[in-house]
């Protein structure tokens, strides 16, 4: 019998019980079905629908920079190319939108298989530099390019997707459907997470000489994990395009990726928390308009919680990973 060690016992409370990850999970589905009600408004429903756009984004971000340790600041590269592939194929050539919403992720992961195997024998500031780098080439082609991207002015009526006779373009029915597949993404990330995969990637991230050492293929999973995270980041930027019907170089700019990357290290690269911030951070601002003086006073104040919650988060997985090496 494991004698626990001192300070390691914590008193059971009873809301523990209740809400575990099934209740939690339960609640938070419930929130999701009746916030268009609590919004009560189409353009605030709008604005939440392109938080879940970048909730996917985030969520590649968790991936990369969460499990594998990989920093990147070029995912707003990937969004661009699964944003202007979906466009221009669905465009001039007439594909169905549907397909693209496959073929246009994974154009963006084989990009991101490019950018990774350069990228791999690179770490921290290195690294970062390459992914800005790559996002700009990608804006100024997409700027350039004029004839195939409509340069500057970008490219419109983009068909949108359409659902047993539904309009997916519109606010609440795409609400419904992207939520759907952004509950998904994430039990999906989860998975991973606990799978030998994840493992595998949380290795290289907490020590990359011993992972390769015990067995682990590096190379492999480093190109894998930005493959992944690049797919997710192509998935929304279809998702953008088929949703406002209209795409441009402006909207795919490096405070973009900033942004992102901001959002998924304030939720703690959590598989869950980090994309609902991506939600929350992108309605927030239309929610706090009507304050008008104050509403940059709420908003700081807000994001300060956030960093507490962040700092909380870290330093009680940090607490119970030293009772666990106690106890053991």
């Amino acid at each position: 019998m494991r004698i626990p060690a001192p300070g390691s016992s914590r008193p059971t409370r009873n809301w523990r019980r209740l809400l575990g990850p099934k209740q939690l999970a339960l609640l938070g589905a419930v929130f999701a079905m009746v916030l268009p009600l609590i919004l009560n408004s189409d353009y605030l429903i709008l604005v939440t629908d392109m938080g879940a756009v970048v909730a996917f984004i985030v969520l590649g971000l968790v991936v990369l920079a969460g499990f594998t340790g990989l920093v990147s600041l070029g995912q707003v590269a990937f969004y661009s190319i699964g944003s202007y592939v979906a466009a221009i194929v669905t465009t001039r050539l007439g594909l169905s939108p549907w397909f693209m919403l496959l073929i246009a992720p994974t154009v963006a992961a084989a990009f991101g298989v490019l950018v990774g195997i350069p990228a791999f024998n690179l770490r921290g500031p290195f690294l970062v530099i390459i992914t800005i780098g790559f996002a700009e080439i990608i804006r100024i082609l997409v700027i350039n390019l004029e004839h195939l991207t409509g340069g500057p002015f970008g490219i419109s009526r983009i068909p949108s997707l359409k659902l047993a006779g539904l309009d997916l373009a519109r606010p609440l029915f795409f609400y419904y459907f992207i939520i759907v597949l952004l509950a998904l993404a994430m039990y999906g990330a989860i998975r991973l997470r606990k799978s030998r995969v994840g493992r595998a990637l949380i290795a290289i991230r907490d020590d990359e000489l011993t992972a390769e050492v015990m067995g682990v293929n590096v190379k492999y999973y480093k190109i894998m994990s930005f493959a992944l995270s690049a797919f997710l980041a192509g998935f929304a930027g279809a998702l953008y395009a088929f949703l406002t019907g209209y795409i441009g170089p402006d909207l795919y700019t490096f405070n973009e990726s900033a942004s992102y990357l901001c959002m998924s290290v304030l939720g703690g690269f959590s598989a869950v928390v980090s994309p609902l911030v991506g939600v929350l951070l992108t309605l927030l601002p239309e929610l706090l308009r009507s304050l008008k003086d104050y509403y940059m006073l709420f908003f700081s104040f807000i994001l300060m919680v956030l960093v507490l919650f962040a700092a909380w988060r870290e330093h009680k997985a940090a607490s119970s990973d030293s009772d666990k090496e106690m106890g053991a």
